[in-house]
């Protein structure tokens, strides 16, 4: 008689929002590097084998939460691209809005396993969907990853000097006419 094998009980999604909700909260309110597994765990109600099951460290556990704190940036695209970029921009800006701690271990540990998991999780997909929707507007030309950079960089540079992000006539009026190189009433 051979062996077999249990099947294992479906993943309850309530307990995986419960865990990544308690991992942000931990996350932010004493950062990454005092973020214990097993004070997730205990908080969200779960047991650190089957925590540990879901997300095999605590990078990947970081990188879930963050993807969950907000919305994707991703915009399906219509029949005004330049409108879609402003969409996607304008994601952006209320992520970094809504997330300064985060952006701050970028500035104050940018080699850390935390601002490798806010790159991987919060910058690499809203630029990708930058690009993609720049794209639309100015085909690929040679320079293409420089304007795409460029207009994270704007809101963030407009972030530093203002101590808030700009708003959609800011972004639509200055900002997408120098990502694109045409004039304001694109």
């Amino acid at each position: 008689m051979g062996y077999r094998r249990r099947r294992a009980r479906p993943r309850d999604p309530a307990l995986d929002r419960a865990v990544l909700r308690e991992t942000l909260t931990l996350l932010e309110s004493g950062g990454y590097e005092r973020l214990r597994m097993a004070d997730v765990g205990r908080r969200a109600g779960i047991g650190l084998g089957s925590l540990y099951r879901r997300w095999p460290t605590k990078y990947a556990l970081v990188v879930d939460a963050l993807r969950s704190a907000a919305p994707p940036v991703a915009v399906e695209p219509t029949d005004d691209p330049a409108g879609d970029l402003v969409t996607v921009l304008m994601k952006f800006a209320v992520q970094l809005r809504r997330h300064r701690t985060l952006l701050a271990v970028l500035l104050t540990a940018p080699d850390s396993e935390v601002a490798a998991a806010v790159r991987e999780a919060k910058l690499a997909p809203a630029r990708e969907a930058v690009r993609t929707h720049l794209t639309r507007i100015i085909g690929t030309p040679a320079d293409l990853d420089a304007r795409t950079d460029l207009g994270q960089a704007l809101i963030l540079q407009y972030l530093f000097h203002h101590g808030t992000t700009p708003d959609e006539a800011h972004i639509r009026g200055t900002i997408l006419p120098l990502m694109t190189g045409q004039s304001v009433g694109v």
